[in-house]
């Protein structure tokens, strides 16, 4: 019996540490190098970005998801263009992509935030999605996954901004997993507002990113499940490769499911023609180290995770949404 639905977005592990040093607050439009100069036009600009992305919320709940989907890459592909982000793809681009030409990363950013804008429509269509899901999604485990998700038994599910990410979430509420999902605070406080009621909407159980371990624990250790996206830099964490080149990584995720007994899943949403999906859940990861304490373990483990989103990422660059620097600016190309 299919059980009532329950989480259906992933959001990534950050905290605003960076925006508290800074005192700048994160915009979309707007480079920080101006914000930093020109604090009134920032204020102003923030002011315009929120009625903006409150007139394209509105609107697009107003049209068909594969209307809302092309409107959506449309703005989005057009903002991205006049924001700072774009230099950071590139960035990432070349370390991942060091054979690639100039050329090939201005047009795969491009295509970047083009899906972003996706991904955006699929957040705010996602409840219409999962009703349609007899017509859109079609779900891939593999057999130990199948078996898992079977036992609904608690879990960290993971998975990294590539492709339908946001949609990947939704094979928990297929097999009824009672799901706590993990969000980062937007900067933008209207932006703040639209999202926790986009995101309460679904009904689903919010843990602030900066809330630290534990309500973690505490969700795992009674049994739920959490979910997020862990392929964005943190402010803290360990170096572990990622394309060959070390990269300040997350592995407290990990470390939670091997301290509290919680499996660790990884699943990710492929987008298809005609606004259909292809969500395939892995089976359960183990540690390769079993018997080394568990710091190690959850670097071994991390590593086993990135390969996978490296994968997933050679098959889809233009669908990597990488706007946020990964690696040390030593590694700067």
């Amino acid at each position: 019996m299919e059980s009532a639905p329950r989480s259906g977005t992933a959001y990534s592990v950050q905290t605003r540490a960076r925006v508290e040093s800074t005192g700048v607050p994160e915009f979309y439009l707007v480079p920080k190098r101006l914000a930093r100069k020109a604090p009134r036009l920032a204020a102003f600009t923030q002011r315009a970005e929120a009625a903006l992305f409150r007139f394209i919320f509105w609107l697009m709940r107003k049209l068909s998801i594969d209307q809302a989907m092309r409107l959506s890459a449309a703005v989005f592909g057009l903002v991205g263009s006049l924001s700072d982000k774009a230099a950071k793809a590139r960035d990432n681009l070349a370390i991942a992509f060091p054979d690639k030409s100039p050329q090939w990363r201005e047009q795969t950013t491009r295509e970047i935030f083009r899906h972003l804008g996706y991904s955006a429509a699929e957040l705010l269509k996602l409840q219409q999605i999962w009703e349609e899901r007899e017509q859109r999604i079609e779900f891939v485990l593999e057999p130990e996954a199948l078996k898992h998700m079977q036992s609904r038994r608690a879990t960290v599910f993971m998975t990294a901004h590539v492709g339908a990410w946001q949609v990947a979430a939704l094979v928990t509420r297929q097999y009824g997993f009672d799901i706590s999902t993990i969000y980062a605070p937007e900067s933008n406080p209207v932006m703040q507002e639209l999202m926790l009621d986009l995101r309460q909407s679904f009904g689903e159980k919010l843990i602030a990113a900066d809330a630290g371990p534990r309500p973690l624990i505490k969700a795992l250790n009674a049994g739920e499940s959490i979910i997020m996206a862990i392929d964005t830099r943190p402010d803290t964490g360990k170096l572990i490769p990622f394309f060959g080149v070390d990269a300040l990584t997350n592995t407290s995720a990990v470390g939670l499911a091997l301290r509290t007994g919680a499996a660790i899943v990884l699943s990710r949403a492929e987008r298809l023609p005609g606004g259909r999906y292809r969500i395939t859940v892995y089976d359960p990861l183990v540690s390769p180290i079993p018997d080394a304490p568990v710091k190690e373990q959850a670097v071994a483990v991390t590593e086993i995770v990135h390969q996978h989103f490296e994968a997933w990422i050679r098959e889809y660059p233009e669908q990597w949404v990488c706007l946020k620097r990964r690696w040390p600016k030593a590694h700067k190309l």
